[in-house]
């Protein structure tokens, strides 16, 4: 009887002992459970697009503003931005429009910038504004709809395939021209002009509608441009040349405002002291 006694108590000696090591596991298991839901709400996961912001200069575009916004609106998600760039270089309405639009949706963002002097200074102020906002992706385009809203997806295409800079080409293949021969003739000189000299490759050198990743406008806000006038795009284009970049076929039509002289001029003269700078 005092064997069996003492094998009874051996017996639930080794379950107390095993009992106590699950509550244990138990407990452990809770804790984590806890720590695990606390460190969820903390530091949620998410898969939430990038932010894009538009950039888009405006000046005199009263007739239109309204459609360009109306267009651009439906491409975004309702965290993206666009920016709207006025100076003094407009002096109809438009300013009116865009600050009624900003009222009834908070994507609409007026950016008033009277001290600007050039077109690359509204570029500029758009592109700080847009990365002091937290955008990831900075995407400009004309203001005037010679580019087309509905492309915009094409370029987030781009983007999320992880390349840091998508530029938009009129002479890519699906690209298309629709304009002044004058203008078309430029532009595609300029960029047979500029690929022989600074030995890049792009289909278009000289377009505006493009997008950069929040690390490539960094690099273009930190290092700027010389040109005043539209050749501040080859520049950037040229200035993101080793970066990771697509070109994106667009459908570019009715370019709103004339290259001048001086601007002609301005554009060689800087295109030379590029060529001359690669030694």
């Amino acid at each position: 009887m005092d064997a069996v006694d003492g094998m009874d108590r051996i017996d639930w000696t080794v379950h107390f002992v095993h009992l106590v090591h699950v509550v244990h596991r138990w407990e452990a298991c809770q804790f984590a459970c806890r720590f695990s839901s606390i460190e969820t709400l903390l530091n949620p996961v998410t898969d939430q697009k990038p932010r894009l912001g538009i950039v888009t200069p405006l000046a005199n575009e009263e007739a239109t503003v309204d459609q360009l916004l109306d267009r651009v609106l439906r491409q975004l998600g309702p965290n993206d931005l666009v920016f709207c760039i006025l100076d003094n270089a407009s002096r109809d309405h438009t300013r009116e429009r865009v600050t009624s639009r900003s009222a009834d949706d908070r994507r609409v963002r007026l950016v008033w910038a009277p001290e600007n002097r050039s077109v690359v200074d509204a570029y500029f102020r758009g592109y700080r504004e847009a990365f002091e906002a937290g955008c990831q992706w900075i995407l400009e385009m004309d203001g005037g709809l010679s580019h087309s809203p509905e492309l915009i997806p094409r370029f987030i295409a781009a983007m999320e395939s992880g390349v840091d800079f998508a530029a938009g080409s009129r002479f890519a293949p699906g690209g298309s021209y629709s304009g002044r021969w004058s203008r078309y003739l430029l532009s595609k000189g300029g960029t047979v002009v500029t690929n022989l000299l600074l030995g890049t490759r792009m289909h278009d050198m000289t377009s505006g509608f493009e997008c950069f990743s929040r690390n490539a406008m960094e690099h273009v806000l930190r290092n700027g441009v010389e040109s005043r006038g539209h050749f501040f795009q080859t520049e950037i284009r040229y200035s993101l040349r080793d970066w990771a970049w697509q070109e994106v076929p667009i459908n570019y039509s009715c370019p709103s405002k004339t290259v001048g002289q001086s601007q002609i001029a301005e554009s060689f003269r800087i295109l030379w002291k590029l060529y001359r700078a690669r030694g």
